[in-house]
């Protein structure tokens, strides 16, 4: 398993990367869009196996994270962006501590979804394309999910006693979730000088967006814990589908894209 997800993140990260590199305003929106349909359609059919219900929810939810973000008269502002995240991952955040309950909720999860994803989808393109930094921001955001990953993985493995949430990712430890925190505070300070930050801000928040990529990831495995699922898909061998690979990434988006828009004015 773990060779499996070694290769798959060899393969993949390179095209990730390039296409935030390279990618201009459209194509880029087009790949935000396609991640959107593949997570939204994972979430859907966790929820639920209908794959109808499930292919229109998440063709919608894509298509409207294209339409919102190359519609001139759309504008997408950053406070009511962060006011919904807070509200939808609050919720997501309290249902952790009830994991038994809602099992039949599907209409709640299918709504949740899609708000979610939504301002996924608005946040990261916003990101990559009116920030001030563009690109660098984008590549910051991705490398701060996969090395709050790898620091949680390592300090999981070789420390790890304590489970942080055993009725949902019997996996995880407390002694990783802070060496996630310490490997994401090292990294922000490296970040802050080559954009040019004070520092301070950065080792503060960055650990924070950690704790929220970790919130995402558990709430997607309480979602495949109510239908009893392993995986959320199978199209990256040793990382299972799109939503097991970015369930960080899409609750993480949304408050990272208010902290760089709020950062130039602290």
């Amino acid at each position: 398993m773990l060779k499996q997800r070694i290769i798959t993140a060899v393969l993949l990260a390179p095209i990730v990367l390039g296409i935030i590199i390279y990618a201009n305003e459209f194509y880029f929106t087009l790949f935000v869009g396609f991640l959107t349909l593949m997570i939204s359609y994972e979430w859907c059919q966790i929820v639920k196996k209908a794959k109808i219900n499930s292919l229109i929810i998440s063709a919608a939810t894509a298509i409207a994270v294209i339409f919102i973000n190359q519609a001139s008269f759309i504008v997408i502002d950053v406070e009511r962006i962060l006011i919904a995240a807070i509200v939808l991952w609050l919720l997501c955040f309290i249902w952790l501590f009830k994991p038994n309950q809602g099992k039949q909720k599907d209409s709640i999860k299918y709504a949740l979804g899609v708000g979610i994803l939504l301002l996924f989808g608005a946040s990261l393109t916003a990101i990559h394309q009116n920030t001030e930094y563009g690109v660098k921001a984008t590549l910051v955001l991705f490398f701060l999910v996969w090395i709050a990953d790898i620091g949680a993985y390592v300090a999981g493995k070789s420390f790890g006693k304590h489970k942080l949430a055993k009725q949902i990712s019997p996996g995880k430890t407390i002694e990783g979730l802070i060496g996630g925190l310490v490997f994401t505070a090292i990294f922000a300070f490296f970040v802050s000088q080559w954009m040019g930050y004070d520092w301070l801000y950065f080792v503060i928040v960055f650990p924070i967006l950690a704790i929220i990529s970790v919130i995402g990831d558990l709430f997607a495995s309480l979602l495949k814990r109510h239908s009893n699922t392993k995986d959320s898909g199978f199209l990256l061998p040793g990382h299972g589908g799109f939503l097991d690979r970015f369930d960080s990434l899409i609750a993480t988006a949304p408050f990272y894209f208010a902290f760089l828009t709020y950062l130039p004015y602290i």
